[in-house]
């Protein structure tokens, strides 16, 4: 298990945990489809961090991306 924050861009792998105690974010990471067991890649890392979930990419934060912690494949 490893910091989204942490992986190389191009990273395809398994939400295994969300690990903070803030609310809004993690309404807001489910709401944009981010929650474990959900396949996840990172498309890029600046000037923001891009994940492709599904058929959405997002943008996020690098407070955001530490607080998701992948199973890398």
């Amino acid at each position: 298990m490893v910091e989204l924050s942490d992986v190389t861009i191009g990273t395809a792998g398994t939400v295994a945990a969300l690990k903070t105690e803030d609310e809004t974010m993690l309404r807001r990471l489910t709401a944009m489809g981010v929650s474990p067991g959900i396949s996840i890649t990172l498309e890029q890392q600046f000037p923001s961090y891009i994940i492709k979930v599904g058929r959405t990419r997002a943008a996020l934060d690098r407070e955001t991306a530490k607080t998701i912690y992948i199973t890398p494949r």
